[in-house]
């Protein structure tokens, strides 16, 4: 029998599946998608994170972060980070570097999506295989915390999440949070020629209309669109509990 069946093979997961492949266990991994999949994200990696990473053996190529600057108009404050450097890294470059971890491991990802859950004292079987624990790493809108009856109700203001990348080389070595009434936009180095945008809002807009809000970030930004826009969202999310009997949810699915 399997140890671990881990239903989504994102970032989450794979992570998931390499901690246990080190602890001697057997890992599966059950995604629909071929990977890497790129998705809305911030690709800001904190320190902890980049020393959780190197704890699984997993050093992603990117761009070091220094600290963290917050931007309103004329006005910045700015912090380094005490625990080391930080990372800035495309996503599908993390997502690659960890499927290659998670490979020379000897996890096996299966082609398929977990759909019903049926468990006992002893096992739990999905997607057709069965194991000991699962660990549902199924995303922001986890079909599987909704089936096991998991999700709570929404009580804060819904805010959707737009990602894209543009081809300049970073002005500075640190995560630059640019404010106001509208939203929040993060610029994250991720090369030496490219930074990645994310913009945070309660108003579903596009992309360059979100920008229009910060604009000295617009005018040095247009004309230098690299790759298509990515969204999510909502995004905030909130479970009754981080499991049910031997199914464990992590990663964007636990909240």
């Amino acid at each position: 029998m399997i140890d671990i069946l881990v239903a989504g093979g994102g970032p989450a997961g794979l992570a998931a599946a390499i901690r246990a492949a080190t602890a001697g266990l057997e890992a599966v991994v059950v995604e629909p998608r071929p990977l890497p999949v790129d998705k809305a994200c911030g690709e800001g990696i904190m320190p902890s994170g980049v020393a959780a990473l190197r704890a699984l053996g997993v050093t992603p190529a990117g761009s070091t972060l220094r600290g963290i600057r917050y931007v309103e108009g004329p006005r910045r404050a700015e912090a380094v980070f005490r625990g080391g450097p930080g990372l800035g890294v495309r996503r599908t470059a993390l997502h690659a570097a960890l499927h290659r971890r998670a490979t020379e491991l000897g996890v096996r990802v299966v082609t398929g999506r977990a759909g019903e859950v049926r468990q006992d004292d002893d096992s739990v079987t999905t997607a057709g295989l069965t194991a000991r624990w699962l660990v549902a790493a199924d995303g922001l809108h986890s079909p599987l915390r909704r089936s096991l009856g998991l999700e709570r109700p929404r009580t804060s203001p819904r805010r959707y999440g737009l990602r894209r990348h543009y081809r300049i080389a970073p002005w500075t070595d640190f995560v630059e949070v640019h404010w106001s009434r509208e939203g929040e936009a993060y610029v994250t180095p991720v090369g030496e020629e490219l930074v990645g945008v994310a913009v945070l809002s309660r108003h579903r807009r596009s992309h360059e209309q979100h920008l229009t809000a910060f604009p000295a970030l617009a005018r040095t930004l247009r004309g230098l669109e690299a790759g298509p826009v990515r969204g999510a969202g909502p995004l905030r999310r909130t479970v009754s509990a981080p499991g049910a009997g031997r199914v464990l949810l992590a990663g964007d699915a636990a909240g």
